[in-house]
């Protein structure tokens, strides 16, 4: 059976995780699938790492798919708080993550995770779009947002995929490997380099509508949208096309 580490990036999340994480870690076992579970702190601060770790090792003792919290010393943003983890992959062939907010229901993670190891030489990315019956709710104000940065995104990099910011995404723990050294976004932009990198070496990238629901507490501050805008402009001018034939 192939074997999936699924990180999920923390950063001071004692209200949220708790409302998540047990139902995710019941899913799971029940699926049957060989998925770790491993929750990844950035750097919070010793209050917040000292309950995640308690938090974490509690329920650990009653479901075995589940890792030791990974406490990381300082904040480097989500994406590198997912990437610390899966350079800990431990001989995983599919690294997968989820956000810690809830937002991706338990049972459309599981049923993500399944397509990937299935199929682990591929992609599979969570796409809120509300096709295929699924069901997307989400404040009008972000969702505007959320529209112009994919335009955005579409405007610059012409990726194949309807959406590149949803927080549940499962790559192949080899290409993974091999990619990192250039991998440099951790912050607001690192899934848009992560896909770059994909699509630049041909690997197949599946896009599943899912369910997804907003939860209160959004990290995203006023200024975020801003800067989320001028990284994506660095990363144009960096990287360049993914598809050499693609032309703006």
């Amino acid at each position: 059976m192939v074997r999936c580490l699924l990180v999920i990036p923390c950063f001071r999340e004692s209200e949220r995780l708790p409302r998540f994480l047990p139902a995710l870690v019941r899913a799971v076992e029940a699926s049957g699938l060989d998925v770790r579970i491993r929750a990844v702190d950035d750097g919070s601060g010793e209050a917040e790492q000292e309950w995640l770790r308690d938090y974490v090792a509690g329920l650990a003792g009653e479901h075995g798919c589940l890792d030791p919290a990974q406490l990381n010393e300082r904040n480097t943003g989500k994406g590198g708080a997912v990437y610390s983890g899966w350079e800990r992959a431990e001989g995983a062939a599919v690294l997968a993550f989820v956000d810690a907010d809830g937002a991706v229901p338990p049972e459309e993670v599981v049923r993500l995770l399944r397509m990937a190891v299935e199929d682990p030489e591929g992609a599979v990315i969570a796409v809120r779009t509300g096709e295929l019956g699924t069901r997307v709710v989400r404040e009008m104000k972000r969702k505007v947002a959320g529209q112009v940065f994919r335009w955005i995104v579409r405007w610059h990099f012409g990726f194949p995929v309807p959406d590149t910011q949803c927080g549940c995404k499962a790559v192949p723990g080899a290409v993974f490997a091999e990619i990192l050294p250039d991998l440099t976004e951790r912050r607001f932009t690192f899934d848009v380099e992560l896909l770059w990198h994909l699509f630049r070496r041909g690997v197949r990238v599946r896009s599943v509508p899912i369910d997804w629901e907003e939860s209160p507490g959004s990290r995203l501050q006023p200024g975020s949208a801003l800067a989320m805008f001028r990284s994506l402009r660095a990363l144009r001018r960096k990287l360049g096309d993914w598809n050499l034939r693609f032309e703006i």
